[in-house]
């Protein structure tokens, strides 16, 4: 078994892209600090001297701001994959609801909150200049380094997709190609579904045949339709297949997958490979 095959059947692993430890200890360290500042400001106008009885509170404060700031990274991370999912799978109508949410966020959210699933949303709506300016925003104070960059990484290739030319194709395909998995599920899947739809929009097969192996050998179901597609599309199994046939249901998710984006040709090729494999069915 060669390395991309070991990769393929190894459990896709999912760690945080914004609720991380290192973040939540920077965000309420930052948060104690700015307490304790505030606390010796005042006490400088009044030249009032602290207490030793009010350390007490200003420590319960800090903690108490620590479990917040906990509870806001997690939000933020249930929101993020969410959007991320709703960007790949999603029908114009939850993409729609996705984005109403994100803009009736409440203003001291926006402090750790990150528009990167928002600006995937939006490039799956084609609306490639709203997602420029998702993409500049979220807060730049928190919302940075880790994995978090990793997936600014693929939503700025995504963007170079969505320009439709073949330089921006070009680019967000080698981009993508050279980039390690990032660890979290919605994240990858994402990375997968922007390669996969770039290399469509390319018409090139040898670029296919070389990444549609992984896919094909996933224990993913998702991470197969996007192989179910590449196989369809490009006629990879015209020849000798190394590849277990494609299944019914394989092709059914799939076409509901690209109806989702509008993608009608490849739903129209997508129900032409189903018609052989649904008729001895029903005629059995």
């Amino acid at each position: 078994m060669d390395e991309r095959e070991t990769e393929a059947a190894a459990p896709r692993r999912d760690l945080p892209l914004v609720a991380t430890w290192g973040r939540w200890a920077l965000a309420s360290a930052t948060f104690a600090v700015a307490i304790v500042v505030i606390d010796a400001a005042y006490r400088g106008l009044i030249h009032s001297p602290r207490p030793i009885g009010l350390l007490a509170p200003i420590a319960l404060m800090s903690v108490f701001g620590a479990l917040i700031i906990l509870a806001l990274l997690r939000a933020e991370e249930s929101r993020l994959a969410r959007e991320l999912r709703t960007a790949r799978a999603g029908t114009s109508v939850l993409r729609a609801m996705a984005i109403r949410q994100r803009q009736q966020l409440p203003f001291f959210a926006n402090i750790f909150s990150t528009r990167m699933g928002t600006a995937a949303v939006l490039l799956a709506e084609g609306d490639r200049p709203a997602a420029l300016d998702a993409f500049a925003a979220g807060s730049r104070l928190m919302m940075r380094g880790g994995r978090l960059d990793a997936l600014r990484a693929v939503v700025d290739a995504d963007l170079e997709r969505a320009t439709g030319t073949s330089v921006g194709l070009e680019r967000c395909v080698g981009r993508l190609r050279a980039m390690a998995a990032i660890g979290n599920r919605e994240a990858d899947l994402y990375r997968i579904h922007v390669l996969v739809k770039a290399v469509l929009q390319q018409g090139d097969p040898e670029a296919a045949l070389e990444i549609v192996d992984p896919m094909v050998r996933s224990k993913d179901d998702e991470e197969r339709v996007y192989a179910t597609w590449l196989r369809v599309w490009f006629g990879l199994d015209e020849t000798e297949s190394p590849w277990t046939p494609i299944t019914e249901g394989e092709i059914r998710l799939a076409a509901l997958a690209a109806r989702a984006h509008g993608a009608e040709r490849l739903v129209e090729m997508l129900e032409q490979r189903l018609a052989p494999i649904a008729r001895p069915q029903r005629q059995e």
